[in-house]
């Protein structure tokens, strides 16, 4: 009987699963025609149609023989009128749950996202927030987004700077990139950051002459003002990471990651879990410094947190999924806190000419959580920038393989910034997946040429050309809230690498529309271990689709950041449609 269907299908010309494909009695709930399908599958790269039923797909290939084979009364039929379907955008890194914290507050970027360009703006954006929503005195104003790079000072802003901005609010700025901060006078006397306050552990606090603070923060020295910052009920919570997911589905994402996750924003993503208010699957890795240790057993691996109960990894509950943990080991090149081999061009003021930027966390920290990661076979994801941080992921790997074996772990190393072609090399061997922040080339690209390490390493820095041609699977992302999580913006910096000045930043490193296609996609969900699951339009897959308004194949490569998500759709069921 297989045999049959399976020649039924090929005279039909069907691409279809048999145990879906049942018998033609049971119908398709939707057949999408009438435009480009790109399927993302290399075994069957285009179709004319494609047939959903159950929240699966059912099958592929020409309208006349999907509609006779799955075509029935109650099927409903999308017109895609000429637009473009494709497999929905997997988020391999971005910080989802953060929107919670951040929604509605100031936003300080530069254009093209916002349209601060000095400090100036900052002061008189955030004083009129304070008047418009009536903030009490002695209350913290949080703002976030501000770009020291493209503020016309071309430096961050300080406490005096901030001082204008209220003399009865504490007022705290957070930098772009998430790993600096700028804070006024009120703000720094409220965490009691003074001339004798020590530098924390993994952070800064930058200094005037006289040894007082400035006002600007690096890393873990910003951790106390977080946690001034007032919490929302869980209802409020919920409610607006619900907003987030529908901007998310906005920009085609069917799959999110929450990257580094604390456990207020655990208990949320577990909350909304039980209240079935995900309608996109999240991924959560929960940071390391809070979690005590990994548990396993022939039933599976569990993180341990420091208080609460275990936590199950790589089940979805509800569309919630423990993918792993999340080390970080240094900070933001544009920041100027990444930590690499060779000094920056332009240090920070006041430090000497061989200032490399510093480490987060330590080797032997590494150790210790690869050697449980590779022990538990569990997904660990590390955020090294600079490339002195890449040789500690590169090393303690290499510890927990020579103790446990090359398993299919498939670690990831997030953002892989400024990483040399040897350690690319290295990466090969090791079956280390870089996730590559391309959308520096554009954002940055002038800001690194210039200012963090010079024309040579910029045109270096992700290399996705070099990762491509040896062989080495990797994804790209947006790092949001850091950018806005629009994969085709990320997609069109792969492709074209142009900078905000006109430079194509690393020619070589440029790849092809196909092949930044599959970052976010078929590569996205091997990232997930879920490449069975998703990432292409493939029988028996998960019907997680989106209608785009431009073919991003016959576009010109240059205006791939300005194609338009129509609809989204998640299991099969519409979760955003364009107005």
């Amino acid at each position: 009987m297989k045999t049959q269907t399976l020649a039924l299908l090929a005279a039909l010309s069907l691409i279809a699963q048999p145990s879906l494909a049942g018998s033609a009695q049971a119908p398709a709930d939707t057949i999408f025609s009438g435009g480009p399908v790109i399927t993302m599958d290399p075994a069957h790269p285009r179709a004319e149609s494609v047939a959903v039923r159950d929240g699966r797909i059912l099958a592929l290939g020409r309208t006349r023989a999907l509609e006779k084979a799955y075509g029935g009364a109650k099927t409903r039929r999308i017109d895609l009128a000429g637009k473009t379907l494709m497999p929905g955008f997997i988020d391999p890194h971005s910080h989802i749950s953060n929107y919670v914290t951040t929604w509605g507050l100031p936003s300080l970027s530069p254009p093209p996202v916002g349209d601060v360009a000095a400090i100036g703006d900052i002061i008189a954006k955030v004083r009129a927030y304070i008047q418009t929503a009536k903030i009490p005195a002695g209350t913290l104003v949080v703002a976030t987004g501000y770009d020291d790079s493209l503020l016309a000072e071309g430096r961050h802003p300080t406490a005096a700077d901030l001082d204008a901005i209220s003399a009865d609010h504490p007022v705290i700025l957070i930098h772009v990139s998430g790993h600096l901060a700028a804070a006024n006078t009120k703000a720094l006397a409220l965490v009691g950051y003074n001339r004798d306050t020590p530098d924390p552990k993994g952070g800064v606090i930058r200094r005037l002459a006289d040894g007082a603070p400035s006002g600007v923060l690096e890393e873990l020295a910003l951790m106390p003002f977080l946690r001034l910052i007032p919490a929302k009920s869980m209802d409020e919570q919920v409610k607006t990471l619900g907003e987030v997911q529908a901007y998310y589905a906005s920009l085609g994402i069917t799959t999110a990651q929450d990257g580094i996750s604390t456990p207020a924003e655990i208990a949320l993503l577990q909350e909304a879990a039980r209240r079935k208010a995900l309608i996109l699957d999240v991924v959560a890795y929960p940071r390391w410094s809070f979690m005590k240790a990994m548990a396993c057993d022939d039933k599976g691996a569990s993180l341990v947190p420091l208080s609460g109960a275990p936590l199950p990894i790589g089940v979805y509950q509800d569309r919630l999924k423990i993918g792993g943990v999340k080390l970080t080991g240094d900070g933001s090149p544009q920041g100027k806190t990444a930590y690499l081999t060779q000094p920056y061009l332009h240090p920070p003021h006041g430090l000497g000419d061989d200032y490399r930027g510093y480490p987060v966390a330590t080797l032997e920290a590494l150790d210790h959580w690869y050697g449980e990661a590779y022990r538990c076979k569990v997904q660990v994801l590390f955020h090294a920038n600079g490339d002195a941080a890449a040789d500690l992921m590169l090393t303690a790997v290499a510890k927990a393989q020579a103790q446990y074996g090359q398993q299919d772990l498939r670690p990831v190393m997030i953002h892989a910034q400024m990483i040399r072609h040897d350690q690319v090399d290295a990466m090969a061997r090791l079956k280390i997946m870089p996730s590559f922040f391309t959308e520096h080339t554009y954002f940055w690209g002038d800001w690194h040429m210039n200012e963090t390490v010079g024309k040579a390493r910029a045109f270096g820095m992700s290399p996705t050309g070099y990762a491509l041609s040896k062989g080495v699977r990797f994804t790209i992302h947006t790092d949001a809230p850091v950018l806005p999580p629009n994969h085709l913006t990320a997609i069109w910096t792969a492709v074209n690498r142009v900078s905000r000045s006109g430079v194509v930043v690393g020619p070589d490193e440029r790849i092809s529309v196909m092949e930044a296609l599959k970052a976010v996609t078929l590569n996205a969900a091997y990232q997930y271990k879920e490449e069975d699951q998703k990432g292409s339009i493939s029988p028996g897959k998960r019907a997680d689709l989106i209608i785009l308004d431009q073919n991003p194949l016959s576009v010109d490569p240059l205006t791939l950041k300005d194609i338009k998500v129509v609809q989204t759709f998640k299991d099969g069921q519409s979760i955003y449609t364009a107005p």
